[in-house]
């Protein structure tokens, strides 16, 4: 223990209470006396001491009734009681009451030291105890609301644990509302009834609103005789028996969340400073909790938001595809018409716009596969099939584009590559995807390579080309819809960046996987995977 204690000595016996300061201060604590009982418990109740050494028998009041009354405003006070021989029995009683120990009279000075020490040491190790318990109930309750994102949940476990580490019979929690500024009232146990949760305070006004304004805890002992309170005496006389209360503000970093009040503390006592502690712990706890709930509550907002923006753009697809077919097949056969009739210049001009219809009809058709696709409606057909079958004709459908723009194209599949497990056409339509892209994206005099490769237990088909390249850090988005390495790419090429993203899904539909290896500069090589046939699978 400190040697700082302060220690009160209480005896009718001017000469005992003199000796006894003596000797206590010799020892380096900070001791006083006093011959009345009356003004004993005045002194305890406005000086703060550690240690009380008092005679069992006095004139005015005795021993165990000061005690009994200093229990009621300091109960953890140490208490050591001074006794004649005559008089063991109300000393043993007094031990019985809380007392740390007792010194029967005339006792040797060592002896007074001795159980000094020892109280103070009572003291302090009952504390830690006391502490100790009150932090597993807090790790309990932080446990408790950690796990929930629900904020009235939150708020209500906070002000129970609270109250029930206080011992406060009445609490509320009030929240901080900007745009109004002010303090609306969230939870509540034991107010009066004209408080009713939902109301609301200016943060000017009120215990609560300056401690939302300054942002520092508020510990009144005594609201009676407290300075700081000059109107709150007269409320607190007229509703509460105990003029005892604390108020704790709800920080988060350098925001106040709301204000924690605690009052009318169990037995009368007062609220005291580590009651303020276990408060300000709990409150930071719940501004914690009430932050993630925030943030949580965005996050579904905006998932929310982005799941109709999904939709309207689904529906938006849909719509389009629907509406373009109808006008682009009535072009398409009029153009077909016009080109086996018309010669010379106008059959170039009308084959121009024929390859134009037939460009919108396959954005058309990508606008259509994707919506299938990201609703779950596209099934596969899957079966048995050879890709050294099908890859050499998706191929050649690109051969009079690859020699229109001066490109190599080739195809390199192994002739005894094993059956994979797949739909035909939408492997046809993924490799033809990535053709395209490797086409549109590869320079004149340029290189487009397909080729497979066997695994133990799928087949890896490779789309490769010689073109500019993709940065690193693309890599993961070039597989978004409607995304592009760069707009100038897009103004340059056209397109609408839905190959890659059907492609994709495309190969996830069979279970498989879709990578990208490039190099700016050097060109790109794109890898999907199928099952192979006859080996076990797991969908």
């Amino acid at each position: 223990m400190s040697d700082q204690a302060k220690i009160l000595v209480v005896d009718d016996e001017e000469s005992i209470c003199e000796l006894c300061v003596r000797t206590l201060r010799r020892y380096g604590y900070d001791a006083t006396s006093t011959a009345s009982s009356h003004q004993a418990l005045e002194m305890l109740r406005q000086q703060g001491f550690d240690l009380l050494l008092l005679d069992v028998r006095m004139p005015e009041m005795d021993g165990l009734e000061v005690m009994r009354q200093v229990r009621e405003f300091t109960p953890d006070m140490a208490i050591v009681v001074m006794t004649g021989y005559a008089s063991v029995e109300a000393a043993i009683e007094a031990v019985k009451q809380g007392a740390a120990d007792f010194l029967p009279k005339p006792f040797q000075l060592d002896n007074l030291r001795l159980a000094v020490s020892g109280a103070l040491a009572k003291r302090e190790l009952n504390r830690e105890q006391a502490r100790s318990q009150a932090l597993i109930h807090l790790a309990q309750a932080s446990e408790k609301l950690a796990s929930s994102l629900d904020a009235n949940e939150l708020i209500q476990a906070a002000l129970q644990a609270a109250m029930d580490e206080t011992g406060a019979w009445r609490g509320s929690v009030m929240l901080y509302e900007a745009e109004g500024q002010t303090l609306r009232l969230s939870k509540a146990v034991g107010l009066p009834s004209e408080v009713a949760v939902g109301s609301s305070i200016r943060v000017n006004e009120g215990v609560a609103g300056q401690v939302c304004t300054s942002g520092e805890a508020l510990l009144v002992e005594d609201a009676q005789n407290d300075p700081r309170l000059a109107e709150l005496p007269r409320l607190y006389q007229e509703q509460y028996h105990n003029p005892s209360f604390l108020s704790v503000p709800l920080r988060s970093g350098e925001r106040v969340l709301g204000v924690l009040n605690l009052s009318e503390k169990a037995g009368g006592l007062s609220f005291q400073a580590s009651d303020l502690e276990v408060a300000g712990l709990l409150c930071n706890q719940l501004a914690i909790a009430l932050e993630k709930a925030r943030l949580f509550g965005e996050i579904q907002e905006s998932y929310r938001r982005l799941q109709e923006v999904d939709r309207l753009k689904s529906e938006f697809l849909n719509i389009a595809a629907h509406e373009l077919r109808t006008p682009l097949s009535v072009i398409l056969g009029y153009a077909l018409m016009l080109r086996d009739e018309l010669q010379g210049m106008s059959r170039e001009h009308i084959a121009a716009v024929l390859d134009s219809a037939l460009q919108l009809t396959r954005l058309v058709d990508d606008m259509t596969n994707l919506r299938y696709l990201e609703a779950g409606e596209m099934r596969l057909a899957s079966h048995s099939l050879y890709l050294q079958d099908i890859l050499p004709e998706v191929v050649a459908r690109f051969d009079q584009m690859a020699q229109n723009k001066g490109q190599e194209l080739c195809c390199e599949i192994p002739e005894d590559l094993p059956a994979v497990w797949a739909d035909q056409e939408k492997v046809a339509l993924a490799v033809n995807n990535l053709l395209s892209n490797a086409t549109k994206f590869t320079p004149a005099g340029g290189r487009i390579r397909v080729w497979a490769q066997p695994g133990e237990n799928e087949v890896t088909v490779a789309v490769e080309d010689s073109g500019r390249g993709i940065p690193k850090e693309e890599w993961e988005h070039i597989f978004e819809p409607f995304y592009q390495v760069e707009d100038s790419l897009r103004r340059e090429h056209g397109g609408m960046g839905l190959g890659l993203s059907i492609a994709r899904e495309l190969v996830l539909l069979h279970r498989g996987r879709i990578w990208v290896e490039s190099e700016v500069g050097q060109g790109s090589t794109f890898y999907f995977t199928l099952p192979r046939a006859g080996v076990e699978r797991s969908w």
